[in-house]
């Protein structure tokens, strides 16, 4: 951080040293260029008294997300929760082993290949599949929670939140021989509860799952169960804060009363991903139909994971072509994704699919504008202030979900308080709907807490838009603090960084430094 001294005239005609404190002086050059500095402020607690308060009024200062990131920064900002790239893991509950091509492993050894073969892809989140299959017709016993304990106290070694689905069909090709009856579902999610509620802050969202192959509910199985029982069951049974996720939009518009409160705790999951609008989309084909619509507006208030195909299914789904990166951001925004599967059409089976010729597709501001995708222009520079290449891999892995900045910070002054005003931008393609909390905070030197503002209406701040954060605060608190921060966490109570070029250490984001 650099300081520079402003000297301004004190009521008493004494020229007083104000410190101004921002990193290498790029705000406070933008601040003068633009004239939008009414008086210096941010230093003003090293006056040598409180009367001289009286001398600044009032200050703004701009381009606070003009400042590109460092290398370090970027790889903190790739450590926020509760967004972005996911892997998908799964556990036979009654085994502790894999399936498929996992099944001669434990469902733990899975999770470490998972973790290192995208390690630099650095995921946080992971869908989770626990397979209830062997207790299809019986309750779950003391092995099942006990696999499922030591699988999730692993998830927390790896600093990954689970996207939980529970399901029994893992054999497509011989559903009913695997299919429960709805009372048994309905016990088993009756049992579940406690489980589900002692490990809230390691579930990021819960999928409705149960229903048929692999949790998706296909018209076949939905057929066969009651599926209203069903969700009602889940969602009376689940903590109210936890997210649930439905694979079709219709399971939501058929079986929840949108004036309910259970209304507004169902958000989406879309494991059909191709670039363009298709039947098993979970808004359908038709992207002018009132589903459709609906789902564009729900999604501002929900989490909305998604996968593409499988790589190996492009040949026979997507006329053998790898799947348009513009296209799928488009969608990503459209239905304003939190996240989205790296396991899917990337490198399985030891081949290059989709995600990787990404890596290799360069997207330009221009591109971004013209598909009418969101973007901060910082990001397209280096810190030497030059022009910067970026791939359209690195967008979707940069933007899917929030991507949060402090645009401005202003202040006023009066005869007992200091009221603040920090603008705080959403540059992602969703909201920060998995945030649950948010404040600002005044430290002291020792990074104590001198005071705080909760921030409570931070999860519904929507692409593009600025937050205002007001906040009138004691003279007196403020003279004890050296430091204004900000804070944001989900469930895993883990800080998370702005995409600002500022100072972040044990979760909080140093907006500036008092004296």
């Amino acid at each position: 951080m650099v300081v520079r001294h402003v000297w301004l005239m004190s009521v008493n005609g004494q020229m007083a040293s104000i410190g101004l404190n921002y990193d290498r002086g790029i705000i406070m050059k933008k601040a003068f260029k633009k004239l939008t500095l009414i008086a210096v402020f941010l230093g003003l607690f090293l006056l040598p008294s409180q009367q001289n308060l009286s001398s600044v009024k009032a200050a703004t200062v701009t381009g606070y997300d003009e400042k590109p990131l460092t290398e370090q920064q970027n790889q903190e900002m790739a450590n926020n929760t509760d967004r972005g790239f996911r892997l998908e893991l799964n556990l036979n509950v009654k085994t502790g082993k894999g399936l498929w091509a996992n099944a001669d492993k434990t469902g733990i050894a899975q999770m470490q290949n998972a973790v290192a073969t995208f390690s630099a892809d650095n995921p946080r989140l992971a869908q989770v599949y626990f397979y209830l299959t062997d207790y299809k017709n019986k309750p779950l016993d003391q092995t099942a929670f006990n696999n499922m304990d030591q699988y999730f106290q692993k998830l927390k070694q790896y600093h990954l939140q689970a996207v939980l689905r529970f399901a029994y069909i893992w054999d497509d090709a011989h559903p009913k021989s695997q299919e429960p009856t709805t009372e048994q579902v309905v016990a088993h999610i009756k049992q579940l509860a406690p489980w589900i509620a002692q490990h809230r802050d390691q579930i990021a969202n819960l999928q409705a799952g149960f229903i048929g192959a692999w949790g998706e509910w296909d018209s076949g199985a939905r057929s066969r169960m009651n599926e209203k029982e069903i969700l009602q069951a889940l969602l009376a049974n689940t903590p109210k804060d936890l997210f649930i996720q439905v694979r079709y939009y219709n399971i939501k518009s058929r079986n929840i009363d949108p004036q309910s409160s259970d209304w507004q705790r169902v958000g989406f999951h879309d494991d059909y991903l191709i670039g363009r609008p298709h039947v098993w989309n979970t808004a359908g084909a038709d992207s002018n139909s009132a589903e459709w619509q609906a789902m564009a507006e729900q999604s501002q208030s929900v989490p909305v994971d998604g996968e593409m195909i499988w790589g190996s299914a492009n040949a026979s789904d997507n006329n053998g072509q790898l799947i348009s990166a513009p296209l799928i951001a488009q969608r990503l925004a459209v239905h304003h994704f939190t996240s989205l599967s790296i396991a899917h059409n990337y490198k399985e089976d030891g081949k290059d699919y989709s995600l990787s010729a990404w890596k290799r597709q360069l997207v330009t501001p221009a591109l971004l504008d013209q598909y009418k995708l969101p973007y901060q222009k910082s990001w397209f520079k280096d810190t030497n202030d030059n022009e910067a290449s970026r791939s359209w891999y690195e967008y979707i892995r940069d933007y899917l979900g929030y991507r949060l900045a402090v645009k401005d910070i202003s202040y006023q002054v009066n005869e007992q308080n200091i009221d603040y005003q920090v603008n705080l931008t959403n540059y992602g393609l969703a909201a920060p709907v998995l945030i649950n909390k948010a404040e600002l905070v005044l430290l002291d030197a020792a990074k104590s807490v001198v005071a705080t503002k909760d921030v409570t209406d931070i999860a519904h701040l929507q692409s593009l838009q600025t937050l205002p954060i007001k906040w009138q605060v004691d003279k007196a608190l403020v003279s004890q603090a050296k430091y204004l921060a900000f804070k944001f966490t989900g469930y895993s109570n883990k800080g998370n960084r702005l995409a600002n070029n500022i100072n972040f250490a044990d979760g909080y984001n140093y907006l500036l430094t008092l004296n």
